[in-house]
């Protein structure tokens, strides 16, 4: 995200990078393509600050499950859970 010209500030963009900082954590991005791949189809989601609620909802959905692909250690998973479910929690309080 840092080439981009819009940036939002806030709660759910800090959850959002939250989300991006664990799964950096997990390896290099090649080795988990299709997280990194839905993390960013979030980012993009909630950039600008105009987002739908249950796009957000879905991709975090969606991280969850693709995270299952993978051997991610349970403390880290558990915390994934925890990260997309306060983005899911930031998002809805806008609607």
């Amino acid at each position: 995200m840092s080439g981009l010209s819009v940036k939002v500030r806030g709660p759910l963009m800090t959850a959002v990078r939250e989300v991006r900082e664990l799964l950096e954590s997990l390896g290099p991005p090649i080795a988990f393509r299709k997280l990194h791949g839905i993390l960013n189809a979030l980012e993009m989601q909630v950039e600008d600050g105009h987002y739908q609620r249950h796009a957000v909802a879905r991709l975090c959905e969606a991280l969850l499950a693709s995270a299952e692909l993978y051997e991610v250690p349970e403390d880290k998973a558990g915390r994934l859970e925890e990260l997309t479910c306060g983005v899911i929690e930031q998002a809805e309080r806008r609607g």
